[in-house]
């Protein structure tokens, strides 16, 4: 039997001190079929092994939003799919990413390092070396799901809603009125309780007082449904590591999980998603902060407003800088070098993955000294 575990915090599969070997086996026509219809979100039988650990008879299908892809397909794998109640270090499902939409392969693992030492509970990643049928399909990252193992294990409780926050048109936390269809599931899809009848309206009362609240009261209003200084911690980062994709991105909100919890009316932002990072080594501090309802209304507070400032150049100043971050970068780019070389299927040239790599290290090296030309 796969180990099921009682710590999957623990799971080896998510070390970043190696590089895994990932084995998938299933029937060619079926991977074949898997790729040319990779928008769909059809599932497929297989076998999977992680460094010898093998779980059999696991469903996997194609994944991603701007991600999908014929040749290298992202992967969701869902253990318990033709297996009931089947686990994998305590973990139903898995994410297999294809690191198609970033050259360097590292923005993601690198961003969540910043975010968890930061104080921001980010997913577990690490990167793996692909094999379908006997055959190399290039370098992918293992990535921990967004799931209740990683609830437990970070948040502390695992009994509330979980939203996974599904782009489909630019959003800003306006006011969409009191219908809970304007918001479930669409743009915020329910993970967890999703059969509950009731189930957005913590969501839809926290959307209401981001905007209907009194600027008198608004701060004391979110305090009771938001940890802000973490809110703002979060944002501050995305900042930092120069994000064009994120919480107020160029296309509204995106890429993160919202958590309520089980208590009720009090909310988390989880990071996912972060190959959108080290865009640029000069950044505006407050970029965007005026284009969603939420985090200006928030920065609009002097306090408040010290605070997000205070933190993006805390972030620059202990670990997004060549001291703390470049090692990191250059312990993670040797690793998966010659694997990222050897991947005839991703999508640049190995002069474009160098190139990619190069550019990350510049950012890290420039973005402390902008950070604080702007402050």
């Amino acid at each position: 039997a796969p180990p099921g575990g009682s710590a999957p915090a623990d799971a080896p599969i998510f070390d970043p001190s190696v590089l895994h070997e990932a084995r998938l086996d299933l029937d060619p026509s079926a991977w074949q079929s898997l790729r040319d219809n990779y928008l769909e979100n059809q599932y497929y039988a297989a076998n999977l092994s992680i460094d010898g650990v093998a779980v059999r008879q696991v469903g996997i299908r194609s994944r991603g939003d701007g991600s999908r892809n014929e040749d290298k397909p992202g992967l969701k794998v869902e253990f318990d799919k033709y297996v009931p109640a089947q686990e994998y270090y305590g973990y139903k499902s898995l994410v297999l990413d294809n690191l198609t939409q970033d050259a360097s392969m590292l923005r993601e693992r690198l961003s969540f390092l910043v975010f968890e030492a930061m104080g921001i509970a980010a997913p577990r990643n690490a990167h793996a070396r692909l094999t379908v049928n006997g055959e190399y399909w290039g370098l992918f990252a293992l990535v921990e799901p967004v799931s209740k193992p990683f609830l437990e294990t970070r948040l502390d409780d695992e009994s509330g809603t979980l939203f996974d926050y599904e782009w489909r048109f630019p959003y800003d936390f306006s006011w969409l009125g009191t219908e809970p269809s304007e918001y479930v599931p669409l743009p915020f899809e329910p993970e967890t309780n999703e059969d509950r009848s009731d189930v957005a309206a913590g969501l839809v009362a926290f959307v209401r007082a981001i905007n209907e609240e009194p600027d008198a009261t608004f701060l004391a209003a979110m305090a009771g449904r938001l940890d802000v200084d973490r809110f703002l911690t979060h944002l501050a980062v995305e900042n930092a590591l120069a994000e064009f994709d994120g919480i107020v991105g160029d296309f509204g909100l995106n890429n993160f999980y919202l958590y309520e919890y089980g208590a009720g009316n009090r909310f988390v932002f989880i990071p996912w998603d972060k190959d959108s990072t080290f865009r640029s080594g000069t950044w505006p501090l407050y970029r965007h902060l005026e284009t969603n309802v939420l985090t200006r209304r928030l920065v609009a507070d002097p306090a408040k407003h010290k605070l997000y400032t205070d933190a993006v150049s805390r972030t620059v100043d202990e670990f997004l800088n060549s001291r703390w971050l470049q090692p990191q970068l250059e312990t993670a780019y040797q690793q998966i070098r010659s694997a990222a070389l050897a991947d005839a299927r991703k999508p640049v040239t190995n002069a474009q993955f160098e190139a990619a790599v190069s550019d990350v290290r510049s950012v890290i090296a420039v973005r402390q000294g902008d950070v604080h030309a702007q402050r």
